[in-house]
């Protein structure tokens, strides 16, 4: 199996034509299966359904027999495999805003095609939110990924306005009594496919982007075996801002002190784009959860940071031990010319550093926790948050005294 780094040498990543298939293999296809299912569930709360006083008033013959199939399909044969109970869970569908799929079907049990067509809020669909993410895949192709890679829309098979030209009549993934809902399914199972294909640890693209949204210039000079002209233009793609680890000032690259330099992804950059995508991908399918964390516990039990003197770290694990429970931000405090770190504090928390502990040096030391996804929040060199999966790798370093 071919590793992150080999993939990324061998795709020469920092150039930005290597990430079109990124565009057109992943994020674009994921982009027009979510569109379709937007469409779907907008349809769903129109005015042709749920804008009607009762289901018998429903003027279309066929969309109304849809919708009674939709809201009591396959219940008598049994309501746990039902279409009507696929159809409550996935796309909040029931009758009279019933709180539960069984009181729904009770409801057109004792008023039959009276019944009012209502959306909950409480789906699976509401909750990723559809909307939300259709737009952030809109923005991502159409102002960031389109522009710098220098495709053109129809290139991908979009229009200028906000909508694919290949487009569907949404009401035909409904299906007429008697049938099975085929069309459905295979765009919901595609949908989480597309995710579980984009998730961190999966995806070569969203994994290299976690590594390198905080990692200091030189250990990516070193991981990917080019210069300090490919990191810029890597850096210029991703939009990740250079920071001296000196005096914290933003460095403008090329430099020729490289080793001195940390990048961090902007906010609201492409890099940080991407990886807000994860949120989504989770809600959709949680698969992609577990493939993150099985790649993060992976990572940790291969991580050997040797934090020495001891002496000089134990207050900071100490510190941060305590602070675990919270998951705060931690913050750093320095001064001087050199940046010593004299403390660390959290909302509730601090403590003092009497111990000379330099910035440069410990952010040289930590950038491993965060490429590994330990530290899950990397704002600015002076501001960072514990993920989850700190607590171990924490509690090991302390029983280790710093070598693990």
């Amino acid at each position: 199996m071919t590793s992150l780094r080999e993939w990324a040498i061998n795709n020469q990543v920092w150039k930005p034509k290597s990430w079109k298939p990124f565009l057109t293999q992943y994020i674009l296809p994921f982009y027009k299966v979510a569109y379709t299912l937007n469409e779907f569930y907008s349809f769903l709360q129109s005015n042709k359904i749920i804008g009607k006083p009762s289901l018998a008033d429903i003027e279309d013959e066929d969309l109304k027999d849809k919708i009674r199939a939709a809201i009591y399909g396959g219940v008598d044969q049994n309501p746990e495999t039902s279409f009507a109970k696929f159809m409550y869970e996935r796309f909040g569908l029931c009758a009279e805003k019933a709180q539960s799929f069984e009181e729904s079907i009770e409801h057109y049990r004792s008023w039959g095609d009276s019944v009012k067509i209502s959306i909950i809020d409480d789906s699976w669909i509401s909750k990723i939110p559809i909307d939300g993410l259709v737009n952030r895949l809109d923005n991502l192709i159409r102002w960031e990924l389109r522009e710098k890679l220098d495709v053109k829309l129809s290139e991908l098979g979009l229009k200028e306005s906000y909508e694919p030209v290949e487009t569907i009549d949404v009401a035909n993934l409904l299906p007429k009594p008697g049938e099975k809902p085929e069309k459905l399914i295979s765009l919901i199972n595609e949908f989480r496919q597309r995710a579980v294909d984009l998730a961190i640890g999966a995806n070569p693209f969203t994994t290299f982007i976690h590594y390198v949204r905080a990692i200091p210039v030189s250990v990516l000079m070193k991981f990917l075996e080019c210069d300090i002209n490919d990191v810029t233009s890597l850096a210029s793609f991703l939009e990740l801002k250079a920071y001296s680890m000196i005096d914290l000032v933003e460095v403008k690259l090329p430099t020729k002190n490289p080793d001195k330099v940390f990048l961090i992804a902007e906010l609201d950059g492409l890099a940080d784009k991407v990886l807000s995508l994860h949120k989504y991908l989770e809600r959709i399918e949680p698969t992609t959860g577990e493939v993150f964390i099985k790649m993060v516990k992976d990572a940790i039990d291969q991580l050997k940071i040797p934090f020495e003197p001891w002496e000089d770290y134990e207050p900071i694990f100490t510190f941060w031990n305590k602070i675990l429970k919270d998951r705060d931000y931690f913050y750093l405090e320095v001064r001087g010319s050199r940046s010593r770190i004299t403390k660390l504090y959290s909302y509730y928390n601090k403590v003092e550093l009497s111990k000379k502990v330099w910035l440069r040096d410990f952010l040289i030391r930590l950038y491993p926790a965060i490429s590994t996804g330990i530290i899950e929040d990397c704002k600015s060199l002076t501001s960072l948050r514990f993920s989850p999966f700190a607590k171990e790798w924490v509690g090991r370093v302390i029983e280790n005294a710093g070598k693990a």
